[in-house]
Protein backbone atom coordinates (compact mmCIF):
# COMPACT_ATOMS: atom_id res chain seq x y z
CA UNK A 1 0.00 0.00 0.00
CA UNK A 2 1.44 3.91 -0.98
CA UNK A 3 0.25 5.81 2.47
CA UNK A 4 0.58 9.71 2.03
CA UNK A 5 0.74 11.68 5.46
CA UNK A 6 -0.32 15.01 5.31
CA UNK A 7 -0.68 17.91 8.13
CA UNK A 8 -3.60 20.28 7.30
CA UNK A 9 -2.64 23.81 7.67
CA UNK A 10 -3.90 24.74 11.12
CA UNK A 11 -1.61 27.66 12.46
CA UNK A 12 -2.88 31.39 12.00
CA UNK A 13 -2.54 32.24 8.50
CA UNK A 14 -0.17 34.49 7.62
CA UNK A 15 1.62 34.38 11.15
CA UNK A 16 5.00 31.79 9.44
CA UNK A 17 4.89 29.86 12.73
CA UNK A 18 5.60 26.20 12.67
CA UNK A 19 5.04 23.62 14.76
CA UNK A 20 6.91 19.68 14.51
CA UNK A 21 4.28 17.50 13.27
CA UNK A 22 4.95 15.22 16.57
CA UNK A 23 1.73 13.03 16.09
CA UNK A 24 2.53 12.70 12.00
CA UNK A 25 6.33 11.65 12.23
CA UNK A 26 5.66 9.07 15.11
CA UNK A 27 2.86 7.44 12.90
CA UNK A 28 4.80 7.32 10.31
CA UNK A 29 7.59 4.90 11.95
CA UNK A 30 4.87 2.63 11.77
CA UNK A 31 4.67 1.98 8.65
CA UNK A 32 6.97 -0.80 7.78
CA UNK A 33 8.15 -2.69 4.37
CA UNK A 34 5.88 -3.50 1.82
CA UNK A 35 4.18 -0.33 2.36
CA UNK A 36 5.65 2.70 0.81
CA UNK A 37 4.96 5.96 2.65
CA UNK A 38 5.79 10.00 1.56
CA UNK A 39 4.66 13.05 3.64
CA UNK A 40 3.61 16.73 3.71
CA UNK A 41 3.60 19.23 6.11
CA UNK A 42 1.53 22.05 4.28
CA UNK A 43 2.17 24.70 7.27
CA UNK A 44 6.30 24.98 5.72
CA UNK A 45 4.78 26.22 2.49
CA UNK A 46 3.02 29.65 1.57
CA UNK A 47 0.99 28.10 -1.15
CA UNK A 48 0.49 24.58 -0.37
CA UNK A 49 -1.86 23.27 -2.65
CA UNK A 50 -0.25 22.75 -5.64
CA UNK A 51 2.34 20.92 -3.50
CA UNK A 52 -0.53 18.60 -2.52
CA UNK A 53 -1.59 18.14 -6.09
CA UNK A 54 1.64 17.42 -6.86
CA UNK A 55 2.37 14.78 -4.77
CA UNK A 56 -0.78 13.27 -4.85
CA UNK A 57 -0.19 12.94 -9.25
CA UNK A 58 2.97 11.92 -8.80
CA UNK A 59 2.96 9.40 -5.36
CA UNK A 60 -0.78 8.22 -6.36
CA UNK A 61 -1.39 6.75 -2.56
CA UNK A 62 -3.97 4.01 -2.13
CA UNK A 63 -4.30 6.25 0.94
CA UNK A 64 -4.24 9.52 2.76
CA UNK A 65 -4.15 10.24 6.51
CA UNK A 66 -4.96 13.55 7.03
CA UNK A 67 -4.07 15.14 10.42
CA UNK A 68 -6.46 18.33 11.78
CA UNK A 69 -4.22 19.40 14.34
CA UNK A 70 -6.21 22.86 15.34
CA UNK A 71 -9.90 23.61 14.91
CA UNK A 72 -9.13 27.86 14.79
CA UNK A 73 -6.35 29.72 15.96
CA UNK A 74 -8.16 31.08 19.40
CA UNK A 75 -6.79 34.67 21.25
CA UNK A 76 -10.04 35.66 19.93
CA UNK A 77 -9.51 35.25 15.66
CA UNK A 78 -12.41 34.46 14.47
CA UNK A 79 -11.00 31.94 11.70
CA UNK A 80 -11.93 28.57 11.34
CA UNK A 81 -9.47 26.15 10.00
CA UNK A 82 -12.47 23.63 8.62
CA UNK A 83 -11.57 24.59 5.27
CA UNK A 84 -8.33 23.74 5.26
CA UNK A 85 -9.52 19.46 6.00
CA UNK A 86 -12.55 20.08 3.18
CA UNK A 87 -10.44 21.51 0.66
CA UNK A 88 -7.56 19.05 0.96
CA UNK A 89 -10.37 16.10 1.51
CA UNK A 90 -12.39 17.36 -1.85
CA UNK A 91 -8.74 17.96 -3.84
CA UNK A 92 -8.21 13.79 -2.85
CA UNK A 93 -11.04 12.73 -4.06
CA UNK A 94 -11.28 14.87 -7.10
CA UNK A 95 -7.82 13.52 -8.35
CA UNK A 96 -7.64 10.21 -6.94
CA UNK A 97 -11.58 8.79 -6.63
CA UNK A 98 -10.72 5.46 -5.59
CA UNK A 99 -7.89 6.23 -2.37
CA UNK A 100 -8.96 5.82 0.95
CA UNK A 101 -9.16 9.19 3.00
CA UNK A 102 -8.42 8.95 6.88
CA UNK A 103 -8.58 12.19 9.51
CA UNK A 104 -7.13 12.13 12.94
CA UNK A 105 -5.32 14.86 15.65
CA UNK A 106 -6.72 17.02 18.07
CA UNK A 107 -9.59 18.62 16.41
CA UNK A 108 -10.65 15.94 14.95
CA UNK A 109 -10.70 14.11 18.18
CA UNK A 110 -13.05 17.01 19.82
CA UNK A 111 -15.50 17.16 16.57
CA UNK A 112 -15.26 13.58 14.79
CA UNK A 113 -19.01 13.00 14.48
CA UNK A 114 -19.93 16.35 13.09
CA UNK A 115 -16.79 16.50 10.57
CA UNK A 116 -17.65 13.10 8.97
CA UNK A 117 -21.01 14.73 8.21
CA UNK A 118 -19.07 18.28 7.13
CA UNK A 119 -16.16 16.49 4.86
CA UNK A 120 -18.35 13.87 2.94
CA UNK A 121 -14.93 12.94 1.10
CA UNK A 122 -13.81 11.37 4.44
CA UNK A 123 -13.66 7.33 4.41
CA UNK A 124 -13.09 7.65 8.43
CA UNK A 125 -11.03 8.76 11.24
CA UNK A 126 -9.20 8.21 14.55
CA UNK A 127 -10.56 9.25 17.50
CA UNK A 128 -7.76 9.67 20.45
CA UNK A 129 -4.25 8.77 20.22
CA UNK A 130 -3.68 7.06 16.95
CA UNK A 131 -0.61 4.73 17.58
CA UNK A 132 -2.06 2.14 18.88
CA UNK A 133 -4.65 1.47 16.42
CA UNK A 134 -3.44 3.78 13.25
CA UNK A 135 -1.11 0.01 12.09
CA UNK A 136 -4.41 -2.19 12.07
CA UNK A 137 -5.39 1.22 8.82
CA UNK A 138 -2.54 -0.55 7.01
CA UNK A 139 -4.25 -3.88 6.57
CA UNK A 140 -5.68 -5.16 3.38
CA UNK A 141 -8.27 -6.87 4.61
CA UNK A 142 -9.82 -4.00 6.81
CA UNK A 143 -12.49 -4.92 9.16
CA UNK A 144 -13.76 -1.20 11.09
CA UNK A 145 -15.73 -2.23 13.94
CA UNK A 146 -12.60 -4.00 15.15
CA UNK A 147 -10.78 -0.98 15.96
CA UNK A 148 -10.83 0.49 19.06
CA UNK A 149 -11.92 4.15 18.21
CA UNK A 150 -12.94 4.34 14.94
CA UNK A 151 -15.44 6.64 13.25
CA UNK A 152 -16.55 5.42 10.04
CA UNK A 153 -19.31 5.39 6.93
CA UNK A 154 -21.89 2.01 6.86
CA UNK A 155 -24.27 1.88 4.53
CA UNK A 156 -24.89 5.35 4.80
CA UNK A 157 -24.32 5.98 8.10
CA UNK A 158 -21.54 7.49 10.49
CA UNK A 159 -20.80 5.08 13.09
CA UNK A 160 -18.50 5.77 16.20
CA UNK A 161 -16.53 2.68 18.00
CA UNK A 162 -17.06 3.51 21.66
CA UNK A 163 -13.53 2.57 23.31
CA UNK A 164 -10.28 4.02 22.71
CA UNK A 165 -6.98 2.48 23.42
CA UNK A 166 -3.98 4.73 25.66
CA UNK A 167 -0.63 5.02 24.52
CA UNK A 168 1.81 3.67 27.19
CA UNK A 169 3.93 6.34 27.13
CA UNK A 170 6.88 4.48 27.35
CA UNK A 171 6.35 2.48 24.73
CA UNK A 172 5.20 5.79 21.89
CA UNK A 173 6.87 5.22 18.59
CA UNK A 174 9.83 6.97 17.94
CA UNK A 175 10.20 10.30 15.62
CA UNK A 176 10.75 9.19 11.69
CA UNK A 177 13.07 12.25 11.37
CA UNK A 178 13.97 11.28 7.64
CA UNK A 179 10.10 11.80 7.10
CA UNK A 180 9.97 14.71 8.44
CA UNK A 181 13.24 16.78 8.93
CA UNK A 182 13.36 18.75 12.33
CA UNK A 183 15.63 21.02 10.41
CA UNK A 184 12.89 22.68 8.49
CA UNK A 185 11.21 23.57 11.14
CA UNK A 186 14.53 25.51 13.47
CA UNK A 187 13.77 29.45 12.09
CA UNK A 188 11.44 31.55 11.68
CA UNK A 189 9.43 31.11 14.76
CA UNK A 190 8.78 34.29 16.70
CA UNK A 191 6.86 33.15 19.71
CA UNK A 192 6.81 29.47 19.83
CA UNK A 193 9.43 26.72 20.32
CA UNK A 194 8.63 24.47 17.21
CA UNK A 195 10.09 21.42 18.63
CA UNK A 196 7.61 19.33 21.25
CA UNK A 197 8.44 17.20 23.68
CA UNK A 198 6.04 15.05 25.15
CA UNK A 199 6.35 14.51 29.19
CA UNK A 200 3.05 12.85 29.72
CA UNK A 201 -0.48 13.00 28.28
CA UNK A 202 -3.87 13.25 30.16
CA UNK A 203 -4.76 15.75 33.16
CA UNK A 204 -5.86 15.15 36.44
CA UNK A 205 -7.35 19.07 36.93
CA UNK A 206 -11.00 19.57 36.31
CA UNK A 207 -11.16 23.23 34.70
CA UNK A 208 -14.40 23.66 33.59
CA UNK A 209 -13.43 25.01 30.50
CA UNK A 210 -10.92 23.04 29.40
CA UNK A 211 -10.91 19.36 26.80
CA UNK A 212 -7.53 17.86 27.72
CA UNK A 213 -9.14 15.15 29.70
CA UNK A 214 -11.22 14.60 26.71
CA UNK A 215 -8.26 14.43 24.35
CA UNK A 216 -5.33 12.54 26.47
CA UNK A 217 -7.40 10.93 29.38
CA UNK A 218 -8.51 12.34 33.17
CA UNK A 219 -5.06 10.36 34.73
CA UNK A 220 -1.51 11.59 33.99
CA UNK A 221 0.15 8.87 31.73
CA UNK A 222 3.76 9.84 32.64
CA UNK A 223 6.73 9.20 30.06
CA UNK A 224 9.98 7.64 31.90
CA UNK A 225 12.52 10.65 32.38
CA UNK A 226 15.25 9.09 30.92
CA UNK A 227 13.15 8.51 27.74
CA UNK A 228 12.22 12.14 27.34
CA UNK A 229 15.84 13.47 27.74
CA UNK A 230 16.71 10.81 25.59
CA UNK A 231 14.69 12.09 22.67
CA UNK A 232 15.93 15.74 23.79
CA UNK A 233 19.41 14.84 23.60
CA UNK A 234 18.98 12.89 20.10
CA UNK A 235 17.49 15.98 18.26
CA UNK A 236 19.83 18.45 20.12
CA UNK A 237 23.12 16.39 19.20
CA UNK A 238 22.37 14.76 15.60
CA UNK A 239 20.26 17.76 14.32
CA UNK A 240 21.02 21.05 16.24
CA UNK A 241 18.07 21.41 18.03
CA UNK A 242 18.08 23.73 21.32
CA UNK A 243 14.94 25.20 21.93
CA UNK A 244 11.93 22.26 23.12
CA UNK A 245 8.52 23.24 24.38
CA UNK A 246 6.96 20.65 26.38
CA UNK A 247 3.68 20.21 25.11
CA UNK A 248 2.29 18.73 28.56
CA UNK A 249 -1.38 20.34 30.03
CA UNK A 250 0.95 21.14 32.88
CA UNK A 251 4.99 20.84 33.07
CA UNK A 252 5.69 21.06 36.73
CA UNK A 253 3.10 18.34 38.11
CA UNK A 254 3.78 15.88 39.34
CA UNK A 255 6.58 17.50 41.07
CA UNK A 256 8.90 14.24 41.27
CA UNK A 257 8.57 13.82 37.84
CA UNK A 258 9.07 17.15 36.64
CA UNK A 259 12.12 17.44 39.12
CA UNK A 260 13.43 13.68 37.74
CA UNK A 261 13.47 15.59 33.62
CA UNK A 262 15.36 18.08 35.32
CA UNK A 263 18.08 16.26 37.08
CA UNK A 264 18.13 13.75 34.03
CA UNK A 265 19.08 16.86 32.19
CA UNK A 266 21.30 18.23 34.18
CA UNK A 267 23.24 14.87 34.71
CA UNK A 268 23.90 14.42 31.16
CA UNK A 269 25.44 18.16 30.68
CA UNK A 270 22.97 18.87 27.91
CA UNK A 271 22.96 22.81 26.75
CA UNK A 272 19.02 22.78 26.07
CA UNK A 273 16.81 25.38 26.44
CA UNK A 274 13.25 25.01 26.73
CA UNK A 275 10.08 26.48 27.70
CA UNK A 276 6.58 24.99 29.58
CA UNK A 277 3.37 25.57 30.98
CA UNK A 278 3.37 25.88 34.45
CA UNK A 279 1.10 25.26 37.67
CA UNK A 280 1.18 28.22 40.53
CA UNK A 281 0.36 26.44 43.07
CA UNK A 282 3.55 24.16 42.70
CA UNK A 283 5.78 26.57 41.70
CA UNK A 284 8.39 26.84 44.27
CA UNK A 285 12.02 28.67 44.38
CA UNK A 286 13.59 25.10 44.88
CA UNK A 287 12.07 23.44 41.88
CA UNK A 288 12.52 27.20 39.69
CA UNK A 289 16.18 26.76 40.70
CA UNK A 290 16.44 23.55 39.04
CA UNK A 291 14.65 24.06 36.28
CA UNK A 292 16.90 27.31 35.64
CA UNK A 293 19.60 24.92 35.67
CA UNK A 294 18.43 22.37 33.58
CA UNK A 295 17.48 25.08 30.73
CA UNK A 296 14.44 26.80 31.46
CA UNK A 297 14.35 29.77 29.69
CA UNK A 298 10.62 30.94 29.60
CA UNK A 299 7.56 30.19 31.68
CA UNK A 300 4.01 30.19 30.57
CA UNK A 301 0.98 30.64 33.53
CA UNK A 302 -2.61 29.61 32.62
CA UNK A 303 -4.39 31.07 35.90
CA UNK A 304 -7.04 31.99 33.61
CA UNK A 305 -8.90 33.95 36.35
CA UNK A 306 -8.10 37.31 38.05
CA UNK A 307 -11.19 37.06 40.83
CA UNK A 308 -12.27 34.86 43.41
CA UNK A 309 -15.47 34.45 41.54
CA UNK A 310 -14.00 33.70 38.25
CA UNK A 311 -11.49 30.94 39.85
CA UNK A 312 -14.24 29.19 41.34
CA UNK A 313 -16.83 28.95 38.16
CA UNK A 314 -13.81 27.49 36.22
CA UNK A 315 -12.86 25.30 39.22
CA UNK A 316 -9.06 25.92 39.03
CA UNK A 317 -8.54 25.23 42.56
CA UNK A 318 -6.44 28.25 42.90
CA UNK A 319 -5.93 30.95 44.85
CA UNK A 320 -5.08 34.98 44.32
CA UNK A 321 -2.12 34.19 46.82
CA UNK A 322 -1.21 31.06 44.76
CA UNK A 323 -1.12 33.58 41.70
CA UNK A 324 1.10 36.60 43.21
CA UNK A 325 3.17 33.77 44.89
CA UNK A 326 4.04 32.33 41.32
CA UNK A 327 4.73 35.92 40.20
CA UNK A 328 7.41 37.00 43.08
CA UNK A 329 9.15 33.89 42.99
CA UNK A 330 9.22 33.63 38.70
CA UNK A 331 10.23 37.67 39.64
CA UNK A 332 12.77 36.78 42.21
CA UNK A 333 15.04 34.55 39.73
CA UNK A 334 14.13 37.02 36.35
CA UNK A 335 13.15 34.32 34.23
CA UNK A 336 11.21 35.56 31.40
CA UNK A 337 7.46 35.24 32.13
CA UNK A 338 3.77 35.23 30.25
CA UNK A 339 0.71 34.74 31.96
CA UNK A 340 -2.96 34.08 30.56
CA UNK A 341 -5.99 35.25 31.60
CA UNK A 342 -9.62 34.81 30.69
CA UNK A 343 -11.66 38.28 31.04
CA UNK A 344 -15.02 38.92 31.02
CA UNK A 345 -16.51 35.56 32.54
CA UNK A 346 -20.03 34.21 33.27
CA UNK A 347 -21.91 35.57 35.78
CA UNK A 348 -19.01 38.54 37.26
CA UNK A 349 -19.96 41.77 38.59
CA UNK A 350 -18.27 45.22 39.09
CA UNK A 351 -16.66 44.23 42.04
CA UNK A 352 -15.56 40.91 40.48
CA UNK A 353 -14.14 43.76 38.22
CA UNK A 354 -12.13 45.77 40.06
CA UNK A 355 -11.31 42.65 42.33
CA UNK A 356 -9.63 41.56 38.87
CA UNK A 357 -7.71 45.04 38.08
CA UNK A 358 -6.22 44.97 41.82
CA UNK A 359 -4.94 41.40 41.14
CA UNK A 360 -3.71 42.57 38.11
CA UNK A 361 -2.14 45.73 39.25
CA UNK A 362 -0.24 43.58 41.71
CA UNK A 363 1.07 41.41 39.25
CA UNK A 364 2.45 44.01 37.60
CA UNK A 365 3.47 45.99 40.11
CA UNK A 366 5.91 42.92 41.42
CA UNK A 367 7.35 42.57 37.85
CA UNK A 368 8.22 45.92 37.22
CA UNK A 369 11.59 46.20 39.12
CA UNK A 370 12.68 43.08 37.51
CA UNK A 371 11.26 44.16 33.87
CA UNK A 372 10.82 39.80 33.39
CA UNK A 373 7.51 39.88 32.33
CA UNK A 374 7.40 39.06 28.51
CA UNK A 375 3.61 39.48 28.41
CA UNK A 376 -0.05 39.09 29.87
CA UNK A 377 -2.14 37.61 27.12
CA UNK A 378 -5.89 38.48 27.61
CA UNK A 379 -8.77 36.43 25.82
CA UNK A 380 -12.36 35.71 25.90
CA UNK A 381 -13.07 32.12 26.91
CA UNK A 382 -14.26 29.86 23.59
CA UNK A 383 -16.81 27.58 23.84
CA UNK A 384 -16.74 24.16 23.51
CA UNK A 385 -19.40 21.42 23.18
CA UNK A 386 -19.57 18.88 26.61
CA UNK A 387 -17.23 21.51 28.66
CA UNK A 388 -18.85 21.32 32.02
CA UNK A 389 -19.13 25.67 32.00
CA UNK A 390 -20.48 25.27 28.36
CA UNK A 391 -23.35 23.52 30.15
CA UNK A 392 -23.47 25.59 32.60
CA UNK A 393 -23.59 28.94 30.50
CA UNK A 394 -26.42 26.88 28.10
CA UNK A 395 -28.52 25.61 31.23
CA UNK A 396 -28.56 29.31 32.52
CA UNK A 397 -30.12 30.56 29.12
CA UNK A 398 -26.85 32.88 28.46
CA UNK A 399 -26.34 31.43 25.25
CA UNK A 400 -28.81 30.28 22.27
CA UNK A 401 -28.52 26.32 23.16
CA UNK A 402 -28.77 26.14 18.93
CA UNK A 403 -25.44 27.81 18.51
CA UNK A 404 -23.27 26.52 16.62
CA UNK A 405 -20.04 25.45 18.49
CA UNK A 406 -17.79 23.93 15.47
CA UNK A 407 -16.69 27.60 14.67
CA UNK A 408 -15.05 30.13 16.96
CA UNK A 409 -17.50 31.00 19.54
CA UNK A 410 -16.53 33.39 22.07
CA UNK A 411 -18.47 34.20 25.45
CA UNK A 412 -18.09 38.33 25.76
CA UNK A 413 -21.76 39.73 26.96
CA UNK A 414 -21.82 43.60 26.31
CA UNK A 415 -21.87 44.99 29.95
CA UNK A 416 -18.02 44.50 30.25
CA UNK A 417 -16.61 43.54 26.76
CA UNK A 418 -14.58 46.68 27.19
CA UNK A 419 -12.36 45.44 29.77
CA UNK A 420 -10.26 43.35 27.94
CA UNK A 421 -9.33 46.11 25.88
CA UNK A 422 -8.83 48.49 29.13
CA UNK A 423 -6.80 45.86 30.86
CA UNK A 424 -4.77 44.83 27.58
CA UNK A 425 -3.88 49.20 27.51
CA UNK A 426 -2.85 48.88 31.47
CA UNK A 427 -0.51 46.62 30.49
CA UNK A 428 1.03 48.51 27.78
CA UNK A 429 1.76 51.04 29.50
CA UNK A 430 3.55 49.42 32.11
CA UNK A 431 5.35 47.43 29.94
CA UNK A 432 6.54 51.00 27.92
CA UNK A 433 7.27 52.42 31.15
CA UNK A 434 9.40 49.25 32.60
CA UNK A 435 11.15 49.23 29.21
CA UNK A 436 12.21 52.72 29.57
CA UNK A 437 12.76 53.17 33.22
CA UNK A 438 9.92 55.00 34.42
CA UNK A 439 8.29 54.35 37.63
CA UNK A 440 5.89 55.89 39.67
Amino acid sequence: MRILLVQTPTSHFGAGEKVYPLGLARLASLIFYPHTKSVLDMNLLPDPWPELKKKLLEFRPDMVALSFRNLDPLGGHQVSYLSSLKTSARLIRRLLPKTRIWAGGPAFTLFGKRLMKEVPELDGGLIGEGEATFPRLLSPSLVPDNIPGLIYRSKGDVKKNSSRSEVIMDELPHLDIDAFSPKAYVNGNNYVAAMGIEGKRGCDLHCAYCLYPALGGRKMRLRSPRLIVDEMEALYKEHGLTLFHFTDSVVNRPEDHFEAVCREILNRRLNLTWTGFFREDTLTERSLDLALNAGLIAIYFSADALNRHGLHILKKSLTRSDILNAARITAKYGVLTMSHFLINLPGETSLDQKESLELLEQILAIHEPVGNLGAIIFNNIRLYPDAPLTRKIINEGLIDPETDLLYPFYYNPPRFAHVLHEMEALCHEAGVFSRLKISD
